[in-house]
């Protein structure tokens, strides 16, 4: 005997008791609904976790300091208070600039890492030159290489002056020409 094998009939129902065609609608059909219940739910969070960081910041100012303060042809490093400070999650810190006063309210304000690695660098007044600890990299008075691996000039900072106060805006880098090349996104 081969057994008590049935051939299902064209009627027959699914284990469920329903027939084939309506599982697949209901199938389907429940699949659209999470679809859609995922998108009204997702789009907004995503918009609410993306926006902020596609958002164009505003232009950052620093305090670098009265004008007055600069003598003409020598480097100071300074203490830069931002404009607009931030509580949460952290108070915004001062930022250190080197600023060097060129005469005729012309300023070079230079951005103190080593365009290598970031080190920070020191102004040597005796030497005439700023030095990176971290590997050996040496830039004259106008930040430009003068030794070690150092890829470019150091950066700058824009600036301007208003009622006798000298303020840094955003960092920018420099050529061996000190031509501006492009914005940095400090």
């Amino acid at each position: 005997m081969a057994g008590n094998a049935s051939v299902p009939s064209q009627g027959s129902t699914g284990p469920e008791g329903m027939a084939p065609g309506r599982r697949r609608f209901i199938t389907i059909a429940l699949g659209a609904i999470a679809t859609v219940i995922a998108g009204i739910i997702g789009v907004p969070l995503a918009g609410f976790f993306a926006l902020p960081a596609l958002k164009r910041l505003p232009r950052r100012w620093l305090e670098v300091g009265s004008v007055s303060a600069f003598a003409g042809g020598e480097i100071k490093k300074v203490l830069a208070k931002p404009l607009t400070t931030q509580v949460w999650p952290q108070a915004t810190p001062p930022v250190a600039i080197y600023v060097l006063n060129q005469g005729g309210e012309k300023f070079t304000l230079f951005h103190i890492h080593c365009t290598h690695v970031g080190c920070p660098v020191q102004w040597n007044i005796q030497a005439n030159r700023f030095f990176s600890p971290c590997h050996g990299g040496v830039f004259d008075k106008d930040g430009r290489v003068l030794a070690g691996p150092p890829p470019r000039p150091l950066d700058r900072y824009e600036y301007k002056i208003e009622n006798g106060t000298l303020y840094a805006g955003r960092v920018y880098t420099v050529n061996e020409q000190l031509e501006f090349v492009r914005w940095q996104h400090a």
